[in-house]
């Protein structure tokens, strides 16, 4: 299941759609609006779980049920993913030139074939790269080593095909992603 929220609120009216157990166990002064509505999104999703936490490598877990979950955030807008199947990734992002700026830190050899899709194909690799981050959980992977994402042509909507390669962990993941207004979504299936 995803959802996704457009973040019209202020940080105040956003706190307090949360309920009182959730409110109490966090940090008012430490939350951006991107993370309560994250966790506003959450709540509605999985009204019967408790808060969820953060793992030492930061990857959001419900302490009382076995989903595996994933946030985003980016703009205006937050996103919650969960399954109860397998791990899942899910990444936004608002679209501009600053990703030129990183491309030499994500996009490998085989996938230089993006760049000539624009800035659609950049965030495409980078967002698919996010999603399958946030799906292995762990920390240290190398976004051009050990993530590739294989190249297809743009359209609004679709499915993308990429591999998390580390040592002994081998996956192929299709991955969905929307274009809408100036950002991309995309997630795990």
């Amino acid at each position: 299941m995803v959802a996704l929220w457009r973040i019209e609120e202020s940080k105040d009216d956003l706190f307090s759609m949360l309920p009182q157990p959730w409110k109490d166990q966090l940090n008012y002064n430490q939350l951006s609006p991107h993370n309560i509505a994250a966790r506003i999104l959450a709540h509605k999703l999985c009204p019967d779980f408790d808060c969820f936490e953060k793992d030492s490598f930061g990857k959001p877990y419900f302490e009382s049920k076995n989903l595996k979950i994933s946030i985003t955030h980016s703009g205006n807008f937050a996103g919650f993913m969960y399954t109860s199947d397998d791990s899942c990734g899910i990444d936004i992002e608002l679209i501009s030139n600053r990703i030129n700026r990183i491309k030499h830190k994500f996009l490998g050899e085989k996938e230089n074939q993006f760049e000539s899709l624009g800035l659609k194909g950049l965030y495409l690799v980078w967002c698919a790269k996010e999603a399958l981050y946030k799906y292995y959980g762990l920390k240290g992977l190398d976004f051009k080593k050990n993530l590739k994402v294989d190249y297809t042509s743009i359209q609004t909507s679709g499915e993308i095909t990429g591999r998390i390669s580390k040592e002994d962990f081998q996956i192929t993941l299709n991955l969905h992603y929307q274009f809408f207004d100036e950002y991309l979504l995309i997630h795990t299936l």
